[in-house]
């Protein structure tokens, strides 16, 4: 044991029921594990300052598993202490977390599809050959980061807005975990674990979010792998319960988050254990290995890339009443502060019925809450003016900005926007961009208003899809990043025509499409993903066009093709391919 360079500065967290932030700053000591042998004695000594009258915070990573039983495997990565926590005499503050400023690259996953999907196959070989049932298979996504871990752990908290929110900053490292997850608490003799499998993608249209939530709900295959997680965790927690406590309350619950539906159960029991005899019978966490636990544990120590350090391990709480609280650390960031570097876990339940391409895209669905938190948010609205007429569709404009600040949990300040709409002083027409940030507060430029070519111009397809369920497509927003790399594949062109993963064609980097289609001006449904215009609206509410599902081979057979906003109005472009790229 030591007090080293990941030694625990500060921790801060936001557990359960008690929705109020604790922080706790200048330990009165801290203990860092970084041999097996010693874990089991610094989690005794953890236990008995709660005893005393402390609060104990801190880290077990998912590598400590073998401390509780050596038939448990693991990689390990030396940057991570197996166990790292500090005592403290009280929270400092009931502060939430401080924004700071950072900035962090793209991610970028440590394996492709094929290398991934190969490693499905396998996983589903062993299930054939008998020896596990399901694995919980994980990769890791990477990307640079500079400035306050702080302030990207506020970043995702707003963005996942989870229950059991965790951040420790390790000196030389830092954990930022806004995790969906209870591994378990315990208060008196009462044990409550929160296991959650299955996981669904949320959509912009309500009527669509709500059938992919009772999809989830009733999937035979998201059944069975919570099921078998259940009872998992039955079972491990009958190896302290009091015989005939161990029930499960709720089971096959499904939640709401941001970015995703998932499924949870509840198993509760009773049970006098002490903190080493829970942990030997309870970890690693059921959910994120699989089962059987010791044959998968050594599955996924053969199969993933790299060691899962803080990831899958728990955030806990230890308070001077006894209670314990302990979360899993999912959709959570492990920075290197030294390296500029940070680390994201994201996996999910393999079974015999996986299929490998729909596990991928569960984890860019997982993966989703990176893009609301890479960088500051601000809802944008572009208007064109005019002396005589003022901003042009202006209550539509209105109503799509109100649309994405509750979307996004921005109180838009309309008072403010309304002062500023009404402040615009030209002799010419303009261009007015708003910007509101993520407290409200509304800023406008004034641009000159962009000039229509008088030309025909000639638009490419892009090469890559986008993603139907991609937030950013359907709210206006400063991040533009499938739009940007989408002009950037094609710079030499004006704008790019956008088509999603089902071949449906959506919209163009800065504008609406319409097709004329056997005298029908017809333009993409909204729940293809794409952003829908002012202008658009407008039109379908004349009856001057109608949306349907439309493909790339709609292009082909196009009588004229359309380009349409608000502030550029209908502009007549030819398609140089009706083939992507």
């Amino acid at each position: 044991m030591s007090s080293g360079s990941t030694a625990l500065h500060t921790a801060l967290v936001r557990f359960g029921e008690d929705r109020s932030w604790k922080r706790f700053e200048s330990p009165v000591e801290t203990i860092t594990v970084t041999e097996l042998a010693d874990v089991v004695p610094a989690l005794r000594r953890a236990e008995e300052a709660s005893a005393a009258g402390q609060w104990v915070v801190g880290l077990l990573s998912y590598d400590a598993g073998p401390a509780f039983d050596p038939a448990v495997d693991s990689q390990r990565d030396p940057a991570v202490p197996l166990l790292a926590f500090g005592i403290f005499d009280s929270p400092t503050s009931t502060d939430g977390p401080i924004d700071g400023p950072f900035e962090i690259s793209e991610w970028t996953p440590d394996q492709d599809e094929v290398t991934y999907s190969a490693n499905i196959t396998k996983i589903r070989e062993l299930i054939r050959a008998g020896e596990t049932y399901q694995v919980n298979y994980t990769v890791r996504r990477h990307a640079t980061f500079w400035g306050s871990a702080e302030g990207l752990f506020a970043s995702l908290a707003r963005a996942q807005m989870a229950d059991y929110d965790g951040f420790l900053h390790l000196g030389t490292h830092a954990l930022c975990s806004p995790s969906p997850e209870l591994f378990f608490t315990r208060d008196g003799d009462t044990y409550t674990s929160k296991p959650m499998k299955g996981t669904r993608p949320r959509h912009h249209n309500a009527d669509t979010d709500r059938e992919i939530a009772e999809a989830l709900r009733s999937s035979p295959k998201d059944r069975a792998e919570n099921v078998m997680i259940v009872d998992m965790v039955r079972n491990d927690l009958g190896r302290i319960a009091t015989p005939g406590t161990v029930h499960v309350p709720h089971l096959l619950t499904v939640e709401h988050y941001p970015t995703v539906h998932t499924m949870t159960s509840t198993v509760v029991a009773e049970a006098n254990a002490s903190l080493v005899e829970s942990l030997k019978a309870l970890y690693p966490v059921a959910s994120i290995t699989g089962a059987p636990k010791y044959r998968t544990t050594e599955i996924i120590a053969e199969l993933e890339a790299t060691p899962r350090g803080a990831y899958c391990g728990s955030i806990f709480t230890l308070s001077p009443t006894g209670r314990w609280e302990f979360n899993v650390v999912i959709r959570s960031v492990w920075l290197d502060l030294e390296a500029g570097t940070g680390t994201y876990g994201v996996g999910g339940g393999i079974v015999w019925d996986s299929e490998p391409h729909d596990e991928w895209r569960e984890t860019e669905h997982k993966s989703r809450v990176l893009a609301r938190a890479g960088r500051p948010l601000q809802l944008l609205e572009t208007m064109a003016w005019t002396p005589d007429g003022g901003v042009s569709l202006r209550q539509r404009h209105i109503n799509r900005l109100l649309r994405a600040g509750d979307h996004f949990g921005i109180a838009v300040d309309m008072d403010a926007v309304m002062h500023l709409l009404n402040s615009v002083r030209s002799d010419t027409p303009v261009m007015l961009r708003l910007l509101v940030d993520a407290a409200g507060v509304p800023t406008l430029q004034v641009r000159a208003l962009p000039r229509s070519s008088d030309e025909i111009q000639t638009l490419p397809i892009d090469s890559v899809p986008v993603d139907s369920y991609d937030e950013f497509l359907v709210h206006k927003t400063t991040t533009r990043t499938r739009y940007d790399d989408a002009r950037d594949r094609f710079p030499d062109d004006s704008d790019v025509i956008l088509w999603n993963q089902r071949g449906e064609l959506t919209e163009t980097t800065i504008s609406n499409l319409v097709l004329d289609l056997d005298g029908n001006l017809v333009t993409p449904d909204h729940r293809s993903g794409l952003l829908a215009g002012t202008l658009r609206e407008e039109l379908l509410d004349r009856g001057q066009v109608t949306e349907r599902v439309l493909t790339l081979d709609d292009l082909s057979r196009a009588d004229r093709v359309f380009t349409i906003n608000s502030v550029r109005g209908w502009d007549e472009v030819e398609v140089a391919s009706t083939k992507p790229g």
